[in-house]
């Protein structure tokens, strides 16, 4: 899988008013140095740190020993944020029994949580092979990580039936395990009950709807536009930038998730394909109504990777339009560059056929000729 990296010294957002290139430019006021990540060796609470692993939007993930019990061992997500503090450790407190009850084996429920020494909140997770989703993701055909959504959205269907929602969308906590299996790590959902504040970590909001990010509680509604805009980030490696959030860093991509990584796949789609497929990412990501829950969404991701083109020689297709109710009106695309070709192939013919079709072509010329010259 992916080699393990050494964090950069300065991985904060660019935007982040703390940093040096700030609210403050050199020499207008106090620049406040950004808060040291954990090193090799240092404590998170009874949590000593053995590696460095990734970068992602929301902080630096480290594998981890428990310093009481060497054999057990975890992950953390150390975030790089110290305002992410009480979305994570308010939500913990409140939450994180009713979240270790949610027994599915694609997703880690969080162990523990705290502060860094330097005041970092970080979380403590099950220990997983792999790495995060979106940094490995582009490597794979363009249907089978659209169906990485799918699988999110079965494990949500299991999640509501034991009475828990999408709280928030962090793509920095999915990860793919050496199998290409969907891992879901940390406190993405909650119990619908929740008593927990309505905070995000600062990850979350370029996926969140603006009810949320503005304090409301998770719906039906957040939940389908959050995971529509995982399929753009899924497919094109970055989300459209939003009205507004050009100065604010809210859609900064995640490390690894970059376009030109989709650009190959992209470019061997047909026309046909690029135009279904741009406006199934619209109506998925932009507007937030054509999909009022997940399953609508799901149901026309599976129409757009399941269909077949018509035969060459058939007329088109005479469908409803794209704005038609219900998804299966997405126009069919051709099929994608993991859909095994064609092979039927025309019976050759004999060389006698072959020779006596052209004797034949020369006696009716011959007959032809003789009658022009009769004349």
């Amino acid at each position: 899988m992916t080699e393990p990296f050494a964090p950069h010294a300065d991985a904060r957002d660019p935007h982040d008013p703390t940093g040096p290139h700030g609210a403050f430019g050199p020499g207008e006021g106090p620049v406040r140095a950004p808060a040291a990540l954990p090193a090799v060796g240092e404590r998170l609470g009874v949590w000593r740190v053995s590696a460095a692993l990734f970068d992602c939007a929301s902080g630096t993930w480290y594998r981890v020993e428990h310093g009481l019990a060497a054999a057990q061992t975890g992950l953390a997500l150390v975030y790089r944020h110290e305002a992410d503090a009480q979305a994570v450790l308010m939500r913990f407190a409140e939450d994180s029994e009713a979240l270790a009850r949610f027994d599915h084996p694609a997703y880690g429920a969080p162990l523990d949580s705290g502060l860094s020494p330097a005041g970092l909140p970080y979380l403590i997770v099950p220990p997983m092979d792999g790495a995060p989703l979106l940094r490995v993701a582009m490597a794979l055909p363009l249907k089978r990580r659209m169906q990485l959504l799918l699988d999110l959205i079965e494990m949500l269907d299991l999640a509501h039936d034991q009475g828990l929602v999408l709280h928030e969308l962090d793509p920095g906590t999915l990860w793919l395990s050496p199998a290409q299996q969907l891992h879901w790590l940390g406190q993405g959902l909650a119990p619908a009950d929740s008593q927990a504040p309505a905070a995000l970590v600062r990850a979350a909001e370029p996926l969140a709807a603006t009810r949320q990010r503005a304090g409301a509680r998770p719906d039906a509604h957040g939940e389908t536009y959050a995971l529509g805009r995982l399929l753009g980030l899924l497919v094109n490696g970055r989300l459209p930038r939003r009205e507004g959030a050009e100065d604010t860093g809210l859609d900064e991509v995640e490390p690894g998730a970059t376009p030109v990584a989709s650009l190959q796949s992209w470019l061997s789609l047909t026309a046909a394909q690029r135009e279904s497929l741009d406006q199934l990412l619209d109506r998925a990501m932009m507007d937030g109504r054509s999909f009022t829950d997940r399953q609508l969404l799901a149901q026309a991701v599976r129409d757009w990777i399941a269909v077949e083109p018509a035969p060459a020689t058939a007329p088109a297709s005479g469908g409803a339009p794209l704005g038609a109710a219900g998804p299966a009106a997405l126009p069919p695309p051709p099929p994608l560059e993991d859909d095994e070709p064609s092979t039927t192939t025309l019976p050759a013919a004999s060389i006698a056929e072959r020779v006596a079709g052209i004797a034949l072509v020369l006696a009716l010329a011959a007959v032809v000729l003789w009658m022009l010259l009769r004349r």
